[in-house]
């Protein structure tokens, strides 16, 4: 069914403008970067083009809402989505430029010079913007007996989302008749074919695909993980831990029956196998505290050999079809910043093909079958990850692009068969993990429907009909351990996970994250575990932004409690924007505090109780900023890269780690604002387990197997002591530490269940 609202816009024709190295058409309504067209949407030109005509001056929002939506009734969030969307994609084309400036609660200034010259007279044209609203069925790729996947609805006007109607005021979508020169007839029906195309080359209806006949690979408990088919699809290279084991070594296993044969038995973990073009050998990376090291062995076992050693410990590998080159990450020497390397097999001489931005790493690449193209995540720092493509040759020059503008967890990508679209796991539409397809040219994602939970890791077999995927099963849990002893008492546990425990400064409350009731909010208990009860309501703050629950992951994080413990600072991502909410212990409404369209989080209090200091990317980079906490314009306080924070309790000193997952603890003066690192903290910061109380620092120092060592740092003698230690394994991606002034209570987030296994589908 198709319904056509049409509505009439007249614009100005024949202007250029010239900024940064791009060109601007007018009368084309494109975007051009040398010799390369840059790919906007509608709405995304319209805005650029309005900023760009006003390029210094300071553009209000209400000024550019009613000037690029006439029609439609938006709310501010749908502009700071379209001009966070056109950031990302101008700043991808000009290798990390900054053009378009955020006024705190007023607008957006355009930075650049712009020069405009005219080719031609000033001619006026009508573009016709068509509205169209689809409804059909999708039928899966089974083999045999087709299956209604869904019926949808897609807007052709690319920022109105379902719950986002038109206005209703009578007449406002009637056609209207214009009588246009004959001479200009063809040029208005050239700018209507441009604007429909423009647009449904990036936002075609929303589709999904069943993955048909999902069945378990091999049955087996434990984890297992990294599926890898080989080249003829009969067999299947994994990682498993053994059932109960805790590192995970390399087999290989036929698909359709027999035992696993176990290619690596050592202590430390091997991971991400991949067949070589000709299905003799497997890639694979062993991973050490520091390091890690790319080898090559048979593919039914024998001597291991050695191609290169990675400064990074997890990297992923991909084989070019000829065999001779294997995409890996690794970091680069001179600044440390994670890029995407070819790595030559014979000889393991790495090069350099990705240089990412400041404070953001390259993973997880995979050539594309004819080996042309490079398919890799960006990940901007938190769960913050797009995906990108780049050529693979060097002779045609071509820029890196972006296909993605989602601001989320990517967890594995693979190539489709034929090589025209790029599947990935991604928390797009749910709570968890689901797969998604997009085609490389770019436009809206599809589904892939599995019926499966944390579903990541995908891939392909060669002859594109077979999908493989990690399926994930997690719990989580609170503990109390005590210092000296180690004891441990299961202190918070539910149906749910419950994690990411923050100790109020009296000793008397916990605020911890929970999902027991189907979606993430924040709790709050007594510090016996006792009286929990729920502090958010993340579903309704969600219709309150007139964002749909059901299609975005409203994720809370990093409860902290204010200095006198009457409010808890949070962080949670609204229809995938980050930022920073404040709600009273005694419950209610949580107070909004940032709305930009780049990624709040982190939040953590000042000694005084005054600011709030968090993580943003609004300046590109991940720093340190710090917002009054009854709300106001936020101020930058690091430069040079930061992510998570405490502040020290003598107001002068806010400590602070650089990345997820790096060692170390940084450390910057809130009287001139030098940052440098804490000589005696190198171990601190891993896994997010580390708290600051008003007599240290506590931390879980690094390991790849249990025990873990809890420590303390003395704020008094700068001396470092062991206070506890725990065999419980602690989890990667939330904050998972929390301690009492004299350390008598210590809070720790463990996994208690820790499994998955390896799923085939028909695709």
């Amino acid at each position: 069914m198709d319904k056509i609202l049409d509505s009439v816009k007249p614009h100005e024709t024949n202007d250029f403008y010239d900024f940064s190295g791009f060109r601007l058409d007018g009368q084309k309504r494109r975007l051009w970067r040398g010799d390369e067209v840059v790919a906007l949407t509608p709405k995304e030109f319209e805005v650029l083009f309005f900023l760009v005509k006003r390029a210094g001056q300071v553009v209000e929002k209400e000024e550019l809402l009613d000037a690029i939506w006439t029609d439609v009734y938006v709310e501010e969030t749908t502009l700071a989505r379209n001009v966070s969307w056109l950031r990302q994609k101008l700043s991808a084309a000009s290798g990390g430029a900054k053009l378009i400036e955020t006024i705190p609660k007023r607008g957006y200034r355009f930075l650049p010079e712009v020069t405009r010259s005219e080719n031609a007279p000033v001619v006026r044209v009508e573009e016709k913007i068509v509205q169209r609203i689809v409804i059909e069925e999708t039928i899966t790729l089974d083999e045999t007996v087709p299956t209604v996947a869904s019926n949808d609805l897609s807007f052709a006007e690319s920022d109105v989302t379902p719950t986002k109607l038109l206005n209703p005021q009578p007449g406002i979508n009637n056609r209207k008749s214009y009588r246009l020169p004959l001479a200009f007839a063809f040029v208005a029906l050239a700018a209507i074919g441009f604007a429909v195309y423009q647009y449904f080359s990036y936002k075609s209806a929303l589709k999904v695909i069943v993955a048909a006949r999902a069945v378990p690979f091999s049955g087996l408990s434990g984890r297992e993980n990294y599926p890898a088919f080989s080249p003829d699809g009969k067999l299947l290279a994994y990682v498993w831990n053994g059932g109960a084991g805790e590192n995970f070594d390399v087999y290989v296993k036929q698909i359709s029956a027999g035992e696993p044969v176990r290619l690596t038995d050592t202590k430390e973990d091997e991971v991400h196998p991949v067949f070589s073009p000709d299905g003799l050998h497997i890639a694979f990376v062993r991973t050490f505290s520091d390091k890690s090291e790319v080898f090559l062995v048979p593919t039914l076992g024998g001597a291991e050999r050695k191609i290169c050693d990675l400064r990074r410990t997890y990297s992923r590998l991909s084989f070019s079809p000829d065999g001779q080159t294997l995409a890996a990450t690794d970091a680069n020497p001179e600044d440390e910043r994670e890029g995407i390397f070819l790595v030559d097999v014979q000889t393991g001489a790495k090069q350099s093909k990705t240089t990412p931005p400041d404070s953001a790493s390259d993973i997880a690449a995979r050539f594309s079958p004819d080996g042309k193209t490079l398919a890799f995540v960006r990940n901007f720092g938190g769960a913050s990850d797009e995906l990108f493509v780049i050529s693979v040759s060097n002779s045609d020059n071509a820029p890196e692009r972006q296909l993605t503008f989602d601001k989320t967890g990517i967890v594995g990508i693979t190539w489709n068969g034929d090589g025209t679209k790029i599947i990935y796991a991604s928390k797009i539409t749910a709570l968890t993990s689901n797969l998604h397809q997009i085609s490389i040219e770019g436009g809206m994602s599809e589904l892939i429907a599995t019926n499966g939970k944390n579903v990541t890791n995908p891939t392909v077999s060669a002859d594109g009909k077979t999908l493989a995927f990690v399926e994930g099963s997690f719990k989580t849990n609170i503990l109390q351990i005590e210092k000296d002893t180690s004891a441990t008492r299961r202190l918070i546990e539910s149906s749910g996970d419950d994690d990411s425990p923050n100790l109020s400064p009296d000793a008397k409350q916990i605020a911890f994250v929970s999902n027991r009731t189907g979606n993430g909010e924040i709790w709050i208990a007594d510090a016996s575990g006792k009286n929990q009860r729920q502090l958010t309501d993340l579903r309704g703050l969600a219709d309150q932004q007139q964002q749909s629950s059901a299609s975005s992951p409203n994720t809370p994080g990093s409860p902290r409690f204010s200095p006198d413990g009457q409010f808890v600072a949070y962080d949670a991502q609204i229809g995938g924007n980050g930022d920073i909410f404040v709600v009273s212990v005694n419950g209610g409404s949580s107070r909004r505090l940032t709305s930009d369209s780049t990624q709040e989080v982190l939040p953590a209090w000042s000694s005084n109780g005054q600011w709030i200091y968090f993580a943003s990317n609004r300046g590109g980079d991940f720093n340190l900023w710090k917002i009054p906490a009854s709300g106001g314009d936020a101020v930058q306080i690091t430069k040079q890269g930061a992510f998570e924070s405490f502040a020290a309790p003598d107001g002068k000193t806010i400590f602070y780690t650089k990345s997820r997952g790096e060692q170390g603890l940084w450390r910057v003066s809130a009287d001139d604002g030098q940052e440098q690192a804490v000589p005696e903290l190198a171990e601190a910061g891993y896994r997010r387990y580390w708290t600051v109380t008003k007599a240290g620092i506590y931390f879980v120092a690094p390991a790849a197997h249990p025990p873990y060592s809890i420590k303390f740092y003395d704020f008094t003698d700068r001396r470092l002591t062991e206070v506890a230690t725990t065999d419980k394994q602690p989890i990667w991606t939330y904050p998972g530490l929390s301690a009492s002034f004299d350390g008598k209570i210590i809070l720790y987030s463990e996994q208690t269940l820790s499994a998955s296994s390896i799923i085939l589908a028909n695709f």
